[in-house]
């Protein structure tokens, strides 16, 4: 007697559903996943069995089981982006929707269905872009830009957002990457030099006082770091999944996405003090974050790109056992206690602590001194409007 195999539940399932018996294909998948048999196939029947059934939960749970198994494949992500849109969240549809089409023009066979499925996807893209671009204009000039008044790299960089211009190939082995937005002609530093940051010196100079007041803080809480996810415009498929709910690497937020917590910034007065005499990014919904970053002993960080290129991420190195660093292109430093430095964290960059003791890190985030008061408020501008 032979054993039972996932196509003894699939192939039944699939013949129901043709049938249009949703609720015994659903039975059928459902019976390969009990039995430990299912692969993608047979949760993928599941999704649609639901979907003809409008279980839209009950297909969301499937298919996100589906692209955890295969992140690319076409059908769960094309299932996936019609449920966010269903739910109106547009940005997240968009970035599946665009992945699809990425994934299917490197294809040479397209069969009939998915043809049919890249035709709608690609009417609601137009459709979502001239909607999104008639109100990222109108909120733009309600803030105050005139296109006559912005900087010419700053238009630029809003037409390649609009998908009205390319950006030039870069030929560097590590080019700005952000994910959120674009400045063209930004200069090109992976670590700004110190001696043009003013402010270095007294955020150095406070480095035993703001170790003081974290070590108290953290002995009146239970956990007070959690795994750090990347916040403000973070998008699917941006950032490694190795970056997130990872107790590796966690934080405990004194301001977050430009929202402060009483508790932390009372009980570090000194960080909150310094906050207020610094350029931070200041974009409502968006930014500034400001945080205490651990990372566990044996850790690393992998290689990521952040959300823009027009700031500048500061650390101020508090705990530092030996054996810890960070990598920003092509540049690799030794993290010290006290000596703190900024970056551009829209290139590609990693960290490591290879001792046996906890790394500890003050990080915040900065306006990069190359723009212009007229390029903050327009890059404010378009941000808040993107954010809402």
């Amino acid at each position: 007697m032979t054993s039972p195999t996932e196509d003894d539940h699939f192939r039944p399932g699939i013949r129901a559903l043709q049938a249009s018996r949703a609720e015994e294909a659903q039975a059928c998948f459902q019976a390969a996943i009990d039995a430990g048999l299912a692969t993608t196939k047979s949760w993928l029947g599941l999704t649609l069995a639901s979907l003809v059934q409008g279980n839209n939960s009950a297909a969301e749970a499937a298919v996100e089981e589906v692209l955890t198994r295969e992140p690319h494949n076409l059908r769960g992500l094309i299932i996936k982006g019609d449920l966010l849109l269903g739910r109106d969240e547009q940005r997240q549809a968009v970035s599946h929707y665009n992945l699809v089409m990425r994934l299917a023009a490197t294809l040479t066979d397209i069969p009939p269905q998915l043809q049919q499925d890249l035709v709608r996807i690609q009417g609601r893209l137009e459709q979502i872009s001239e909607a999104f671009e008639a109100q990222l204009l109108d909120r733009l000039h309600t803030g105050g830009y005139r296109r006559d008044a912005a900087s010419a790299r700053f238009n630029r960089g809003l037409d390649m957002l609009l998908g009205k211009a390319e950006r030039e190939d870069d030929a560097r082995p590590f080019p700005q990457k952000p994910h959120a937005f674009y400045l063209p002609d930004m200069p090109y530093q992976p670590f700004y030099p110190n001696e043009k940051l003013t402010w270095v010196k007294d955020i150095e100079a406070a480095t035993d006082t703001i170790e003081a007041e974290l070590t108290a803080s953290l002995a009146q809480r239970a956990q007070p770091f959690a795994p750090y996810v990347h916040g403000g415009l973070e998008l699917p498929g941006q950032t490694p999944d190795t970056l997130k709910d990872h107790d590796n690497w966690t934080a405990a937020f004194l301001m977050r996405d430009g929202v402060s917590d009483p508790q932390w910034s009372a009980s570090c007065p000194t960080v909150s003090a310094l906050m207020e005499t610094l350029p931070l990014t200041a974009i409502q919904g968006f930014s500034p974050s400001v945080l205490f970053s651990k990372l566990k002993p044996g850790a690393r960080i992998d290689p990521h790109t952040g959300l823009l290129n027009c700031r500048l991420i500061c650390h101020l190195p508090l705990v530092v056992p030996a054996g810890c660093g960070l990598r920003v292109g092509d540049e690799r430093r030794d993290v010290a206690r006290g000596e703190a430095w900024a970056f551009d964290d829209s290139i590609n960059h990693e960290a490591w602590n290879n001792s046996t003791d906890d790394r500890i890190v003050l990080i915040f985030d900065v306006w990069h001194p190359d723009l212009t008061e007229q390029e903050r408020r327009d890059i404010t501008s378009l941000l808040e409007a993107a954010s809402a």
